[in-house]
């Protein structure tokens, strides 16, 4: 494929790619909603549905016919290695697998493109709720964030999420209680992608997670950060999603608001201290 400068810049081509993606993989996975026709056991938490096997085979084939000279890692089968390609679409087919199974409605599709090291677009698609998040590198979040008020910790909504080893659950179990006092509620909802979505679009105000695979976080922390927000390591320092954090869990405090952030920052220290 030649690409043109104006092509490459622009992303419009490569927005409207993963957009049919989704939007297909999303029409051929809503009536399974709430039945758990599990395909594999990925670990005591963890499950792969024939849900996830056909969003990720829509959506591979799409993007593939679209850009053939693109690169693909995604989360099921044989698409599970991050490539050398300029160019590379990370795509978890199934954001929040297990609520979809239990018929939970809070759940995803999320597709993100990457140039060398840095993504450049990012969609995530709510198929029961029919609502879309899209971004791509220098544009404006759509749909527009709601206003910025400054949300103080003590009224903030905090998303929770730790990856599936049995000391991240026990951290967070801890965190929880600690944070029970000191902001709103604390959620733990199991879909990353979608709660960094709706922190960005000013629904949730923060998250706070730790130990997550890149491919389950990129899109969201992509949409935070693109959109003004701020995304920092749990030490406070400034943390961009790129393709090379792919080799390790990604630990993270993302949120609009830089006084919550800092807040966060202070009480994760404070409770790492005291553990």
């Amino acid at each position: 494929m030649n690409l043109t400068k104006e092509f490459v810049t622009t992303w419009t081509p490569q927005l409207r790619a993963a957009h049919e993606a989704a939007r297909a993989a999303a029409d051929a996975i809503r009536g399974q909603f709430g039945q758990r026709f599990i395909s594999a056991y990925k670990g005591p938490h963890d499950v792969q549905l024939t849900a996830d096997i056909t969003s990720q085979k829509i959506i591979v084939d799409s993007l593939r016919e679209s850009f053939p000279h693109y690169g693909i890692v995604a989360e099921e089968g044989d698409h599970d290695e991050w490539g050398r390609e300029e160019f590379l679409w990370a795509v978890d087919p199934l954001d929040g697998t297990n609520n979809f199974g239990y018929g939970i409605a809070h759940c995803a599709l999320s597709l993100t493109l990457f140039q060398d090291e840095s993504a450049v677009l990012a969609l995530v698609a709510d198929p029961l709720a029919d609502r879309t998040f899209h971004l791509t590198q220098g544009g404006r979040l759509i749909p527009a964030p709601a206003p910025t008020y400054g949300v103080p910790l003590h009224r903030a909504t905090l998303s929770l999420v730790t990856g599936y080893a049995e000391d991240g659950r026990d951290w967070g179990h801890g965190f929880t209680g600690w944070m029970s006092s000191r902001c709103k509620r604390v959620v733990n909802m199991w879909a990353p992608a979608l709660d960094l979505a709706l922190v960005a679009g000013g629904a949730i105000d923060a998250m706070v997670c730790r130990d997550a695979a890149l491919l389950d976080v990129c899109g969201g922390m992509f949409l935070v950060e693109e959109s003004g927000g701020h995304v920092v390591d749990l030490h406070g320092d400034p943390l961009t999603v790129r393709r090379s954090l792919h080799d390790r869990p990604v630990s993270f405090i993302a949120a609009r608001n830089p006084s919550l952030v800092a807040d966060l920052v202070s009480e994760v220290r404070a409770y790492n201290a005291s553990a």
